[in-house]
């Protein structure tokens, strides 16, 4: 018999993608899925950025994904929660698109070595924020997972302020400077951007366990978004995100 302290650890999210609970026709559980890929992402493919094959990491819902491949790219994306891409299956076959969607440890990507051209991660990193050894063995398994030359675009929790919203966040810009280069990345552009989330107090308060009440930086974080609320008028809020990008180099 397995004994407790050897039971398998159920993926950080996996709760969240198995919560049914909407507020206002969006799901309570994640406060990130906007129905489709962010407005940052999809500048990406505007502008060009992306060749040859796609790693959408800590792909959730797969919205970015399903959007990368519905404009040509082979696209494969990845999460450690069986529901997230339980959900992205879904999506897909409802978008009519075909995606590689794979359940898989990002800090890893064990089989996956020197296949991909580009990595469009979509607010993954940050989830390692205190974890710095956890950020080092990620940007690692990117290196591995991708070719000489390949791109990588990141997008994590900012520390910026944006119309009076600060999240909680310790990453700031030294962190990729000092972790990306150390596991292979050449860091080419480090800026501020914005993601747009359904995020409130009335989502705060129904997701205790990620946002614990008697939290400092959810106590900040609730009187923000108390403030702004009114002003808003129940449309989503834009939230500060870094935008680096990088290269890989050998």
């Amino acid at each position: 018999m397995t004994s407790m302290a050897e039971q398998p650890r159920e993926p950080r999210f996996e709760k969240s993608y198995r919560d049914e609970r909407v507020i206002d026709g969006v799901p309570v559980g994640r406060f990130w899925d906007i129905g489709g890929p962010q407005p940052a992402v999809r500048e990406l493919v505007a502008h060009g950025a992306l060749r040859g094959e796609v790693l959408d990491p800590g792909t959730g819902p797969g919205h970015n994904a399903i959007y990368f491949a519905s404009q040509g790219y082979a696209t494969t994306g990845v999460d450690d929660s069986p529901a997230a891409i339980e959900l992205a299956r879904r999506n897909a076959r409802e978008a009519d698109v075909k995606v590689d969607f794979e359940v898989a440890d990002a800090t890893s990507l064990q089989g996956m070595e020197g296949r991909f051209d580009t990595v469009v991660d979509s607010a993954l990193y940050h989830i390692f924020a205190f974890d710095e050894s956890a950020q080092v063995r990620y940007a690692q398994a990117l290196h591995r997972a991708t070719r000489p030359g390949a791109r990588c675009y990141l997008f994590a929790f900012g520390s910026h302020n944006i119309n009076g919203l600060v999240l909680p966040s310790v990453l700031t810009q030294e962190t990729f400077e000092r972790v990306l280069p150390a596991a292979g990345w050449r860091v080419d552009y480090i800026g501020p951007s914005s993601y747009i989330c359904h995020l409130n107090v009335e989502v705060l308060d129904a997701t205790p366990d990620q946002h614990p009440a008697d939290h400092p930086a959810t106590k900040a974080l609730r009187h923000r978004l108390t403030v702004l609320e009114p002003l808003l008028e129940k449309n989503p809020v834009h939230i500060p995100v870094w935008s680096v990008h990088a290269t890989r180099v050998d």
